[in-house]
């Protein structure tokens, strides 16, 4: 998903402005406190089953300033934070022994009905509601293959979910869970903490042969504390050290103005 921040440049006269300086700085600031906010999330979220990992795109932004009177024409470089990505690397499985805690080994995810239409997921945390429908935690219907819930009959008490995904009971197949994989899974919009959209063109294929499902186990988060720590306490010092540099710049003008009021 995608966002920037627009940057504008100011003169007068054909003269940089003194303020650029602290543009600059203030690009740069924004787009460290946007990645503070995606690394606070991933941190909140390592124990989150089925949690993929967000990490935050720049660049920098060359803009070339007017014609300065006797320096010629100055680059100004600022930092554009344009997108963000997901890191989809499979989370290491924990075993739970619920009949109902599955587990995706392999590149696709759970489907599930909700509110806002059909959303994909690998947090496999499902349980039954009172009508014996699957359901995930947040109330969410697991689809079935046939793009139908599932359905558990009162007295059936012998589940088991096999590797290809069917879900079967004493009585017999109830169904096969629906596992869809996409052409490129960072196309994939994420609309809430484990749910993803997909996006018109990015083709969807249900069912794989490289994909396993496993029972009474679940995908944990992907996050890495240690290096989502260390990387919070750089993105801390970094911001610290702009906003000394906006202080000092502020001054440096505040006493240039000064200097020019006393000798006027």
């Amino acid at each position: 998903m995608g966002y920037g921040n627009k940057i504008y440049i100011h003169t007068i006269k054909g003269k940089i402005n003194m303020d650029n300086t602290n543009y600059i700085a203030l690009s740069r600031q924004m787009a460290l406190w946007k990645q503070m906010d995606i690394v606070s999330n991933n941190m909140a979220n390592m124990n989150t089953a089925g949690y993929k990992q967000d990490d935050v795109l720049f660049t920098s932004y060359l803009v070339q300033t007017p014609q300065a009177e006797g320096i010629g024409r100055a680059p100004l470089y600022f930092t554009q934070d344009y997108g963000s990505i997901q890191n989809f690397a499979e989370g290491s499985l924990a075993q739970t022994g619920n009949t109902f805690d599955v587990a995706i080994q392999g590149d696709a995810f759970f489907c599930v009905d909700t509110q806002g239409g059909e959303r994909y997921t690998r947090k496999g945390q499902f349980s039954l509601d009172n009508d014996g429908k699957l359901i995930t935690n947040e109330g969410a219907v697991v689809l079935s293959e046939a793009d139908a819930p599932i359905f558990i009959a009162p007295g059936e008490t012998e589940v088991t979910i096999t590797e290809s995904g069917d879900v079967i009971t004493e009585n017999g197949l109830v169904a096969r869970l629906k596992l869809a994989s996409f052409a490129d899974n960072q196309k994939l919009l994420k609309v809430a903490g484990t749910m993803f959209e997909n996006v018109p063109g990015n083709t969807m294929v249900v069912g794989s042969d490289n994909v396993k499902v496993a029972q009474g186990m679940i995908e944990k988060s992907n996050v890495n504390a240690i290096e989502e720590m260390t990387k919070l306490i750089k993105i801390q010092r970094s911001y610290d050290y702009v906003q000394q540099m906006i202080d000092e710049e502020h001054d440096r003008i505040s006493n240039t103005i000064s200097t020019y009021a006393q000798l006027a």
